[in-house]
């Protein structure tokens, strides 16, 4: 597994942690003044991306993501991922794209791709 791969696996499992985990968790793959956007937000800052991940996990308990593929080249990634229901069921389909720095995510974008 390539090192985008294990930093796109691990960012995943931040959106399914432990709520007294996923602070922490998402300071080992995102650097402090991390951006992340997607069709319905846009915030700054590891504390905002982890209340958003805490709201994700509110309203689709059971959830996860499984990150499909990763390209890489000068410091950016692109990771293809599938959102996983309760019963590992396909949910929905998306790409992120994401900056590197110091090793971490540093500016994340996910799209959500049509059914």
């Amino acid at each position: 597994m390539s090192d985008s791969q294990r930093l796109w696996t691990n960012y995943a499992a931040c959106w399914s942690a432990d709520p007294d985990e996923r602070l922490a968790a998402l300071g080992a793959v995102a650097v402090e003044d991390v951006a992340y956007r997607d069709p319905g937000t846009e915030v700054g800052g590891l504390t905002e991306l982890a209340a958003y991940m805490a709201g994700f996990a509110g309203a689709f308990p059971g959830h996860r993501f499984r990150i499909d593929e990763v390209v890489e080249h000068h410091d950016r990634s692109l990771a293809r991922w599938t959102q996983l229901g309760e019963q590992d069921e396909p949910a929905l389909a998306g790409v992120s794209t994401a900056l590197h720095r110091d090793g971490r995510l540093a500016d994340i974008t996910g799209f959500f791709l049509p059914a």
